[in-house]
């Protein structure tokens, strides 16, 4: 919309302090969303610090999931973490399969297959096609 109002401002089609207002609205629109990504990526580094103060594997998947709930690209940063606890092969590969179905399913079916996934501590995650 501002290259469109700036042209009917250089014609004289709108009003200075229309246009003025209007530039004003959309700065402050874009400065919200920023504060906004901002906001997020700062919950989702802080979340994935808590990471390293889980002592036990069940509390890390906790913790975990709550992340990929909020923010699922995020699934890289837990699988480095998740190499702590390396002596349990099968906990690391358990991420790398929640990374490959997140990769294959559409957005709006994230939470379902995550709740799917975590819904207890030996469960199989059966990746879609």
């Amino acid at each position: 919309m501002g290259v469109f109002s700036e042209k009917l401002f250089e014609l004289g089609l709108i009003a200075e302090k229309q246009f003025r207002e209007q530039q004003a609205g959309e700065f402050l629109e874009g400065e919200q969303q920023q504060q906004a990504q901002y906001k997020t990526m700062k919950n989702g580094y802080k979340l994935c610090d808590e990471l390293d103060t889980c002592p036990t594997m069940r509390e890390f998947k906790h913790v975990a999931k709550q992340i990929l709930l909020g923010d699922t690209s995020q699934i890289r940063v837990i699988i480095q973490k998740a190499h702590r606890f390396k002596e349990n092969k099968k906990f690391i590969w358990f991420f790398y399969q929640v990374k490959d179905g997140l990769s294959k399913l559409p957005t709006e079916k994230h939470e379902r297959f995550l709740d799917k996934a975590f819904r207890k501590s030996g469960s199989t995650i059966t990746l879609p096609d």
